[in-house]
């Protein structure tokens, strides 16, 4: 988000948005919600907006059965299908910041809390969580916008006003306009609206001034260990320590050391944005029907929710193994790069001497030995060239060509190996409209190996068949490429993306055809995948990106 904007843009976030587990919970798991929501924010915030609260004088906590009510459910539902907004991201580097410092925070603060009985454990570490309010909602607007302030030389000495020049908006601003919008308790908006100010000077806008010391103290300790955020830009902490009756030997054994720096608890492994997971939404919205129609005894079971839920996590099974796989393979791409480079230095090493040592070799015998040492060497040479490759292919060079292109140039490539093998090479249907946009001879290698791995695969009088659907609508043409050959087995559909894996017992390969192929798809904006089959088939899909526009209209006319 361009300049000044994003600050506006975060004080106009009609919610922060929960984690798609938190959501879960909310629906079918609500007695676990309390304690989710000390690791995700935006359930905490949610709770604390629309959750019935207790009455006086608990007025800290919730009224009991309050996360049973149908209205939490259904107004998640209704959230979820108006806006995508408010979304935290999961990997974000200025959030990492932050949530090293309010777990830390939230520590401190529940020790003093315990200490001097001045405010409730639980509220003083949930206020500490939800103080950098205004960072997470910049966070949820543009994260990369929220990570500026902390790279200007000039932040720790003035961060309102580099908030300001970078947001549009500082943080003490965004966070007493949103927890105002967003009708938050008087005794958390008031105290997480302050925090810039000296206690002196906050005492007349706070509703409970010793919570404000307790969690204003915590922060203050919290952000000197780690990195300042500017929560506490104004605190001072020789007032604070004074309210609560301490010294500074009493803060520092109260405080103690810093535990585990991660709150997160365990979650299923489903994609932590809920608008990416089906059905979430309809599960919320079955939630709050069934409350409403069954009442509060059904509640806990919910058993036709959970069966909804455990259809969904079967359909995301495949999801999440693709997700893991791309990490584990761009995760193997990075090492291969590294060892690679490392391996060959030597390997010249080793191959240069034995070269020179065997010009000058009278014995034929040890001759031989230098001979067999630069043979292996070459050997090794080779597989580190396929490896780097396969790690670091070269820049695609993209245009605009057609997918009938692409597919009659693979079948020249191979047609000649497809009649030594005795394999029947089909291609069923060549799209005569149909343009792609990517660098050609990437894809045509990529496409070629897999192609070439179904003939290999196919027995003799088998066949092998290159398909290509692309709808108008479709902005990634699918390339279909099947064979008749026995199919791959769970482990080898496993690995089948994985260097140096190769399902063939005789004639081994290098086991590189494949991920290099995953490679070259996925840097020219397509992708590759295994797709089990019922029919016995062995099936792989290259999706590519579709040439739309001005890009295709000389070509179409010439």
């Amino acid at each position: 988000m361009p300049g000044k904007a994003v600050g506006r843009a975060a004080v106009e976030l009609p919610w922060l948005c929960p984690r798609t587990d938190s959501l879960i919970a909310l629906a079918d798991a609500p007695a676990t919600v309390a304690g989710l929501s000390a690791a995700d924010p935006a359930l905490a915030v949610f709770l604390l907006r629309f959750a019935q609260p207790a009455s006086e004088p608990e007025i800290f906590s919730f009224a009991p059965g309050a996360f049973l009510s149908a209205i939490l459910p259904e107004t998640a539902s209704a959230f979820l299908g108006v806006t995508r907004a408010g979304v935290l991201p999961d990997s974000s580097f200025v959030l990492g910041r932050v949530r090293a410092v309010v777990v830390r925070a939230a520590e401190i603060a529940t020790a003093l809390a315990d200490a001097t009985r001045l405010a409730p454990a639980a509220a003083a570490a949930a206020v500490a969580r939800l103080a950098p309010l205004g960072w997470y909602a910049v966070a949820a607007v543009d994260p990369f916008a929220a990570a500026d302030p902390l790279g200007d030389s000039q932040f720790a000495e003035a961060p309102d006003a580099v908030q300001t020049e970078v947001w549009g908006l500082d943080h003490a601003s965004i966070t007493r306009r949103l927890a105002a919008r967003w009708r938050l308790p008087a005794w958390l908006a008031t105290t997480i609206s302050s925090l810039t100010f000296p206690l002196g000077v906050a005492t007349n806008l706070l509703v409970h001034r010793d919570l404000f010391a307790v969690v204003q103290l915590a922060l203050l300790e919290a952000e000197g260990e780690g990195v300042r955020l500017g929560l506490t830009h104004g605190a001072i902490r020789g007032q604070l320590l004074d309210h609560l009756r301490l010294d500074g030997a009493a803060l520092k054994r109260i405080a103690g050391e810093p535990r585990n720096p991660s709150s997160q608890t365990a979650t299923s492994g489903l994609d932590p944005d809920p608008h990416r997971v089906p059905l979430v939404r309809n599960l919320l919205r079955l939630a709050g029907e069934s409350r409403r129609r069954n009442g509060p005894s059904l509640v806990m079971r919910l058993e036709d929710h959970i069966d909804t839920l455990h259809r969904v996590v079967a359909n995301l099974g495949e999801q999440v193994g693709e997700r893991l796989r791309d990490a584990k393979l761009a995760g193997l791409a990075e090492l291969a790069a590294g060892a690679g480079h490392e391996i060959n230095n030597p390997l010249a090493v080793i191959s240069g001497n034995a070269q020179r040592l065997l010009r000058t070799e009278p014995d034929s015998e040890r001759g031989e030995s230098l001979q067999a040492i630069v043979r292996q060497a070459n050997r090794i040479a080779g597989l580190l060239r396929d490896l780097m490759y396969f790690a670091r292919p070269p820049r695609p060079e993209s245009h605009v060509f057609s997918a009938s292109e692409l597919l009659l140039g693979v079948r020249d490539d191979l047609a000649v190996l497809a009649t030594e093998r005795s394999v029947r090479f089909d291609l069923d249907g060549v799209p005569a409209d149909v343009w792609l946009k990517g660098d050609l001879k990437q894809l045509r290698q990529a496409l070629g190996a897999v192609v070439r791995n179904a003939i290999e695969a196919a027995p003799a009088g088998g066949w092998v068949r290159v398909s290509c659907t692309a709808a108008e609508h479709e902005t990634a043409p699918a390339i279909v490429v099947e064979d008749s050959g026995p199919g791959l087995t769970a482990e080898a559909a496993e690995h089948a993306f994985d260097p140096f894996f190769c399902g063939r017992t005789a004639g081994r390969g290098r086991g590189l055809g494949l991920p290099t192929a995953w490679q070259l798809v996925r840097q020219n904006g397509g992708d590759l995948r295994f797709h089990p089959t019922d029919g016995g088939a062995t099936r792989f899909v290259l999706t590519a990106r579709r040439a739309v526009g001005y890009d295709v209209l000389p070509l179409r006319s010439a």
